[in-house]
């Protein structure tokens, strides 16, 4: 019994992508080359896909990590508060009525 190897073509067809992306990450999807040919195993395609799966999380919809909060968690009793929806709206608020980072930017730039 001989498993069917997938082209290229099958693969971007599957994945609804192009066929030069799925040969730009043929090494994170695992594939087969023989001599010059790319082919892919159907399981690999399967659990790259798999792997790829993402949903939202109930915590998650109101508090989102900035990519800013870096810091180390229970360390010393030091750790940054999470960024919220809220901490960003009230940001933006702040900028529209002028009284936000850019402005205090400005001021210190004409003052220079």
């Amino acid at each position: 019994m001989t498993k069917a190897l997938l082209r290229p073509y099958q693969v971007a067809e599957w994945l609804g992508m192009s066929i030069s992306w799925v040969y730009g990450n043929k090494h994170r999807i695992g594939f087969v080359q023989i001599g010059s040919a790319v082919r892919f195993e159907r399981s690999a395609v399967e659990r790259y896909a798999e792997s790829c799966k993402r949903g939202p999380q109930p915590e998650e919809r109101e508090t989102w990590e900035s990519q800013s909060d870096t810091g180390k968690k229970g360390t010393g009793g030091w750790s940054r508060k999470r960024t919220t929806v809220n901490d960003i709206n009230d940001r933006l608020r702040g900028i529209e009525r002028g009284s936000g980072r850019r402005e205090s930017t400005q001021r210190s730039a004409r003052q220079s």
